[in-house]
Order: structure tokens, then C-alpha cells, then sequence
């Protein structure tokens, strides 16, 4: 079977489009569509390294993660299969809880979803990364996942995309719990990004 050329797919998708657009206004319909293009041409794709470390409490009243959804409501316990959290934690270079608001480099919000089984408890996650950067303002870098809640490995969430000047980006993040105190309930974790995203 003979392949076709992407020239040759994108000049059929055109005329089909074309003829679409065409029908509907012989027509008098409406449409969705207002424009057919040919794909944008990309400035070179550049693999970003970004380290950053994240501060996560649980203690009011400067909590930063909060029980939002469970099975009982906000009275879920917190391991329980379905308990939803909500967070908005603090970014930082350095592995150490900021105490002013220029240790603060970011903030990654979201929310993750417990599902305990056998021996481990999974956790569906979605993050938007906002960074303070002069070159990352106004730009928002978002993940989505499945990781495992604990300490000692290394977890991996892949980027789905992103705004401003992470428009197209693709990567994964990397990261690692470095402390968890089970009594103040302070958690800081180590991310490594690894993006693809659009040179300038």
C-alpha cells in the first residue's frame, strides 16, 4: 500500500475543507470552522531543565493543601479511596521553608486524588506551574498524572501543555519527597522538569 506524502494529506484535508466550508454557506448553515491553514511553522524546540522545590502544610491557618472531596464529604480520612485535596504551594530555589515572599520563585496549583489499593496508595494529580521568572510571566506549565504517595523513589507525570511561553510544550517532571514530617505535617519535594518548549 502506497503511503501518501504529508504535502499530499495536507492538500486533500484542504480541499475537503474547502468544500465543506463551502457547502455549508451554499447553504445557509452556520459553522465552527472560520479558517483552514496550513500547520504553523515552529521556531526550534529547546530542552529546558527547571529545578524548583515545593513547600506543602496541612496545618491552619497558613495551609497550603486542604481536603476538598471524599466519600464523607470533607470528613474523609485522609488516606480514604476518592479524598480530594486542594493545593496551592509555595516554590522555591532552595530546600529550605520560606519565611519572606522573595524566597517565593512560584507557586504549583492543582489538586490530586487518592486511590489506596493493596500495598500502595496511587495518587491522580493535575498541576499548573506559575513562575515568577521574568521570562516565564503570564505563562502557566501544566502536568498530569498518576504517582505514588511515600518516600524513597523517584515519581515521573508527564507535561500536557501549557500557555505563553509554554505553548506546545511536552516534557516530564521528576520528583522526589526530601522530608515529610507526619507531625506538622510539612512536606518538601524536589522537582526536575525536563520541557520541550519554543526558542525565542
Amino acid at each position: 500500500m502506497t503511503k501518501l506524502s504529508p504535502v499530499t494529506i495536507l492538500f486533500i484535508l484542504s480541499i475537503v475543507s474547502v468544500a465543506l466550508i463551502s457547502f455549508c454557506n451554499a447553504h445557509g448553515s452556520k459553522s465552527v470552522v472560520k479558517d483552514v491553514r496550513k500547520p504553523l511553522k515552529h521556531k526550534k524546540m529547546v530542552l529546558t531543565h527547571l529545578t524548583f522545590y515545593w513547600h506543602e502544610s496541612f496545618v491552619a491557618p497558613n495551609a497550603s493543601a486542604v481536603i476538598i472531596a471524599g466519600v464523607n464529604s470533607t470528613d474523609s480520612a485522609i488516606r480514604a479511596f476518592g479524598t480530594t485535596y486542594a493545593y496551592d504551594n509555595p516554590l522555591t530555589i532552595e530546600p529550605i521553608v520560606p519565611t519572606t515572599a522573595s524566597e517565593v520563585v512560584g507557586r504549583a496549583q492543582g489538586y490530586y486524588t487518592t486511590y489506596p489499593g493493596d500495598n500502595e496508595i496511587a495518587l491522580g494529580v493535575i498541576m499548573n506551574v506559575a513562575l515568577k521568572e521574568e521570562m516565564f510571566v503570564d505563562s502557566i506549565l501544566t502536568f498530569e498524572g498518576r504517582i505514588l504517595s511515600g518516600t524513597g523513589f523517584v515519581r515521573e507525570v508527564p507535561v500536557i501543555g501549557g500557555s505563553g511561553v509554554f505553548r506546545y510544550a511536552t516534557g516530564y517532571y521528576q520528583s522526589e519527597m526530601l522530608s515529610a514530617d507526619p507531625i506538622t505535617r510539612q512536606n518538601i519535594v524536589k522537582f526536575d522538569v525536563y520541557v520541550n518548549m519554543l526558542s525565542k
